[in-house]
């Protein structure tokens, strides 16, 4: 589900969350957005809203006003160095390698290493053999009239249709042979489709568009 636009280092950029209806009927969010009243009460009406999760510190401030709506849900957010916005949620754990029992049913998890910044998490839904990621991989469509913002994203690779892996954030992995780990594992899914946060979703050959995605990171 796709949430408003939010302004990152004086750029815009667009915002997705992720439910999914868990094997026990109850919720788990991933990166919750701002929703319209009608469409909360869609989601309501889908299942207890048990996990409000954020797999990249970035989107950790993105769990505080879902908490205040759902106050008995647990709050899981990645291992946190900063975030975009001030905001520090109670949280009932910390993502890592390991999915936490009350959704392992359902979804796998790996930590991404080798970037001492931003260690986001990936998480695998095995029914449907998709992958969600977070930054990692980005997809940005040109705007017209927007120069300096296009030529930027053309700069960090990350211009639709093909996207990747923005230049900053493979320049911040300083240890490759825990991110080739972490890559291999999550290559060692049977997924064909990938959500992201910013960009379009891959409805198909989703394994194959990643490895293309972490070319550089063979080389």
């Amino acid at each position: 589900m796709d949430g408003s636009n939010v302004r990152d280092f004086g750029l815009m950029f667009t915002t997705r969350m992720v439910i999914v209806k868990l094997s026990d009927g109850s919720l788990w969010l991933s990166s919750p957005v701002s929703v319209p009243f009608d469409t909360l009460q869609q989601i309501t009406k889908l299942g207890i809203v048990r996990y409000l999760v954020a797999a990249t510190p970035r989107h950790v401030w993105r769990l505080e006003a879902w908490h205040t709506l759902f106050p008995e849900a647990q709050l899981w957010a990645a291992s946190t160095l900063f975030t975009l916005k001030k905001g520090h949620p109670p949280l009932s754990g910390t993502l890592g390698d390991t999915a936490f029992q009350g959704w392992a049913e359902d979804l796998d998890q790996l930590a991404f290493k080798g970037n001492p910044l931003i260690e986001e998490v990936v998480f695998f839904h095995k029914q449907s053999r998709t992958v969600m990621l977070d930054d990692l991989i980005q997809i940005h469509p040109t705007v017209k009239g927007k120069v300096f913002r296009n030529s930027l994203f053309k700069l960090e690779g990350v211009v639709a249709p093909n996207g990747g892996v923005g230049l900053d954030i493979r320049l911040s992995f300083t240890n490759r042979t825990l991110a080739r780990r972490s890559l291999e594992r999550l290559l060692s899914w049977d997924f064909d489709k990938l959500i992201i946060a910013h960009g379009m979703c891959i409805e198909k050959d989703g394994k194959e568009f990643v490895e293309r995605a972490f070319r550089w990171l063979s080389r």
